[in-house]
């Protein structure tokens, strides 16, 4: 029993940081918001200059590139991090609610069956939405930067991975409602 109290502190890690990502959500969204609607604004300029966020590099220019100001690239860059948002909030959802039902009954339950499926249809839909859009925002800032005796390219094949992740995630969850099956049908002729 003393180790099942691991489940039970990822499910409340998992509620702490869903919480954290909705109030860092608010902030992200509310910047991009301003800078799409109010450009000019005093309370838009307060932000300073415009920093998108790349998962994969830290790419900062000595001067904000045009680029960062043009509105279809803030548009695509608040896409993303909606995406990166509702991705990071279904995950830590399902995780916390994962967690919690292995601490108090067990792994094998259709509710957990429901649960990792749900998982799996996260990272796919959102979590490629989040990947491929991301690798968009890098290719447009790599082909804002001016480089001498080299070519630059992206292949934003990225959200491959995402996919592949979330069919793994729906075959776990076919195999995990035969084992629960066959759990019940050990149990009941016992």
């Amino acid at each position: 029993m003393k180790s099942k109290i691991v489940f039970k502190i990822g499910a409340i890690l998992c509620l702490i940081c869903f919480y954290f990502v909705i109030l860092m959500g608010i902030f992200a969204l509310g910047e991009h918001s301003l800078r799409l609607w109010s450009p000019d604004s005093d309370l838009t300029r307060s932000f300073g200059d415009f920093q998108p966020l790349f998962s994969y590099i830290d790419l900062n220019f000595y001067q904000q590139p045009e680029l960062y100001t043009d509105p279809s690239f803030v548009q695509l860059s608040f896409i993303s991090t909606t995406c990166m948002l509702l991705f990071m909030l279904l995950f830590l959802w399902f995780m916390r609610k994962l967690l919690n039902n292995i601490y108090e009954d067990s792994l094998f339950s259709y509710e957990n069956v429901s649960i990792v499926f749900k998982l799996g249809l996260t990272i796919i839909v959102t979590g490629s939405a989040y990947t491929y859009t991301d690798g968009l925002l890098l290719s447009k800032a790599l082909a804002a930067l001016t480089v001498s005796n080299a070519q630059i390219s992206l292949s934003n094949l990225s959200y491959v991975d995402t996919i592949t992740g979330g069919i793994v995630l729906l075959l776990i969850s076919w195999a995990l409602k035969i084992a629960v099956h066959a759990v019940e049908e050990n149990s009941q002729t016992i």
